[in-house]
């Protein structure tokens, strides 16, 4: 097979319903035969090796920001949510993840001071809380859909109490979330555009009323603290921090609930491990590696390059999109022995689930918490887990990996 025959465009997202189901069968192929692929469809260049991935995403001399690609490149596609710039209610400041410094380094450094971890440790009285309360509205027998029930709503509900959002507000922020979450798929169609920037403009409404509030009656909560976070020469303005807000809301939303349900999945596949997870709970943080190493959550990033370049021997022009394929990083076999086998034996921290480098993910702790939190308590309390009777449906949209509908048996 030659490289023109290998998958392209949509046939290497999750709208494809074979590299939906089985990804790892199309990043072997990939790394097996062009582990810098180009695919010309969507104007990238995809790696799949572990070492290429990691040397990216580190490197100073790729960006992330979108303005500086080529003309009909990969991330033209998905990096807008299509809400024009302009003033105003509906004016946009582009998020975190898609500024390059110095814009990247000085917003990301405030935020770092209203994000630390102390202040997500102080977290875990609140997620243990919303836990207790998630596992007591489930029945005590029965099937459920794990998705809809438990790890859907509470990554929800942990980030609006972090945020000091009322937690009845819970339901629109998840819709809202998941509307705007569809900016990621570049082959979106015009009613979830539509819908996509409806829930754009009903969060930024939300979080600039939030906003001024806080201003007015500073909280002990997340938004506060990003007013606060100022130094002797700068402070995040409103639109940064309505933009960062909605970056935490609706991208620490998703992989948190996915986390916890790729996990569950993994357990389930694997009842020694899920025994053995039950008997030893310290386990736990190297599960959750070895669960974002297994079954990654995010399964790619974009890097674009801000000059001309070379990687692995292959020259890369200005301007273009590198798609950094974080899942088959993760399954590489030069880093990992066994890569497609999951187990709690693995030393898995060098895993790339939240990236790596001046990017990697600033919500990673809480995320880890969370995951920890939620999946502990969950087996903890339904000893009898086990499949549902109707198959799992994973998410048709590129970059996440996760399931629409995870059905379980709880007794």
């Amino acid at each position: 097979m030659s490289a023109e025959d290998l998958p392209a465009g949509a046939g290497l997202t999750a709208r494809d319903p074979a590299f939906r189901e089985d990804p790892d069968a199309v990043y072997d192929l990939l790394r097996a035969r062009d582990p810098l692929h180009y695919d010309a469809a969507y104007g990238r260049r995809v790696l799949t090796r572990f070492e290429d991935a990691r040397t990216v995403l580190r490197a100073r001399e790729f960006g992330v920001d979108a303005r500086k690609t080529l003309p009909e490149s990969y991330m033209r596609r998905v990096a807008g949510t299509g809400v024009q710039e302009a003033r105003g209610a509906t004016a946009y400041e582009p998020p975190l993840v898609l500024l390059d410094d110095p814009a990247h380094r000085r917003i990301r450094g405030l935020m770092s001071k209203a994000f630390t971890p102390k202040a997500v440790a102080a977290m875990r009285p609140t997620i243990e809380r919303l836990t207790r309360e998630a596992l007591e509205a489930l029945p005590d027998a029965g099937e459920i859909d794990f998705i809809a029930a438990y790890a859907g709503p509470l990554p929800t509900r942990v980030i609006a109490a972090m945020m000091g959002l009322p937690d009845a507000d819970w339901v629109d922020l998840k819709r809202w979330s998941d509307a705007i979450l569809m900016g990621y798929d570049p082959e979106r169609e015009a009613p979830v555009q539509q819908r996509l920037r409806e829930a754009y403009l009903a969060l930024s409404a939300l979080f600039r009323d939030a906003l001024a509030a806080r201003r007015r009656v500073p909280q002990d909560d997340l938004i506060s603290a990003m007013v606060r976070a100022q130094d002797e020469q700068d402070r995040l303005s409103d639109l940064e921090i309505i933009s960062l807000c909605t970056q935490l809301l609706v991208a620490g939303n998703v992989t948190t609930t996915d986390l916890m349900g790729n996990g569950l999945h993994a357990l389930l596949k694997h009842p020694a491990e899920l025994a053995r997870l039950r008997a030893e709970p310290a386990l736990m943080p190297r599960a959750i590696d070895e669960i974002l190493r297994y079954d990654c959550p995010l399964t790619e990033t974009a890097r674009i390059a801000l000059a001309d370049t070379v990687v692995s021997g292959c020259p890369i022009a200005k301007g273009e999109t590198l798609t950094v394929a974080l899942a088959a990083a993760n399954h590489d076999p030069a880093a990992f022995a066994e890569p497609h086998r999951f187990s709690l034996d693995r030393d898995a921290s060098a895993q790339l689930g939240f990236a790596t480098g001046p990017h990697v993910c600033l919500g990673a702790p809480l995320a880890r918490l969370e995951g920890e939190i939620g999946l502990q308590a969950f087996i903890e309390k339904f000893p009898a887990l086990a499949p549902g009777r109707q198959s799992p449906r994973r998410r048709a949209l590129p970059f996440f990996r996760g399931f629409e509908s995870l059905p379980v048996w709880l007794a």
